[in-house]
């Protein structure tokens, strides 16, 4: 099932589909005999903080993918809003497998959800996920400049990128069983990396860059919107998501086959991008990345 195509205008790139698990031959067990201990103490003996409903903590130090442990839990049928934090990634990915660097210190979240969705709906999680960082981040050091949402996964703050968002899920026939969304922000440190305009939001400004404070206001938000996204749909978050888009009225190109140059809309209520072309053409985007080609 692995890189089948979603109808309805999923994006591929940012929902990225893996094979259900077979649980006849998971070894399902319980958490509490997986080596996993939720609210308690971390591999390093670390106080685990405590968060409110429904979300159940998982902290570790370094894994290889938080994404990939949250699957582990799925198959073990640990709840929905089970959460995996860890210091370090020793494999971090993004989107399209590249690799994402996650130096210890900053925050390297997953959740686990089990929404009621269809595969084209479900892509729709990485925009409102990235609303929810955005706010979060204004809600946490509210001295920061403005985030901006990067279409399709990514947040911005003064064009830096200081968090990306990779969503992942598991298919039964036409619904989506498990969805396992990864969320990494840079909080106090980020990698140098050629050509690339990165940051963290120390570095921008943040007087309060605490993993554990961080954690509970991304929870809050990060819970609140997917509530108003599974009962009203993402046209309700529309407008919110529109005021902090990223790049609107730049010159951008979609990079897809083929691209798209041209001046950027924004995204309609599915959350499809919209450029307009030289000849006045508006190129409706599901998929591909997004570069901003006028900045400086």
């Amino acid at each position: 099932m692995a890189g089948d195509w979603c109808d309805g205008g999923c994006d591929p790139s940012v929902l990225r589909i893996l094979r259900p698990v077979d649980r006849r031959h998971a070894g399902c067990r319980s958490l509490a005999g997986s080596g996993y201990g939720a609210g308690r103490a971390g591999c390093s003996g670390t106080v685990t903080p405590q968060l409110p409903e429904p979300f159940h903590l998982i902290d570790l130090d370094a894994v290889g993918s938080t994404n990939n442990e949250v699957f582990k839990l799925a198959a073990q049928d640990a709840k929905d809003w089970t959460v995996v934090r860890a210091r370090e990634q020793l494999a971090g990915r993004g989107r399209q497998g590249k690799s994402f660097a996650s130096p210890p210190g900053n925050s390297y979240t997953s959740f686990l959800m089990r929404p009621f969705c269809a595969p084209a709906q479900a892509a729709q999680i990485a925009l409102v996920t990235g609303l929810a960082v955005a706010e979060a981040m204004g809600n946490l050091a509210p001295e920061l400049p403005r985030a901006f949402c990067k279409w399709p996964n990514d947040v911005l703050i003064d064009d830096h990128k200081v968090a990306g968002i990779l969503v992942e899920s598991s298919i039964m026939k036409t619904s989506v069983e498990t969805i396992v969304v990864g969320i990494g922000v840079n909080l106090t440190s980020h990698p140098d990396l050629p050509g690339l305009r990165i940051s963290d939001l120390q570095c921008l400004g943040a007087s309060n860059v605490d993993r554990d404070i961080w954690l509970q206001a991304l929870c809050v938000a990060l819970h609140r919107r997917i509530q108003q996204w599974e009962s009203e749909g993402f046209a309700a978050l529309h407008n919110d998501w529109s005021a902090r888009a990223a790049g609107i009225g730049r010159r951008v190109t979609v990079q897809m086959s083929p691209p798209v140059t041209g001046r950027l809309r924004g995204i309609d209520t599915h959350g499809h991008l919209l450029v307009d072309d030289q000849a006045g053409v508006t190129h409706r985007c599901v998929s591909g990345s997004l570069v901003l080609e006028d900045v400086a």
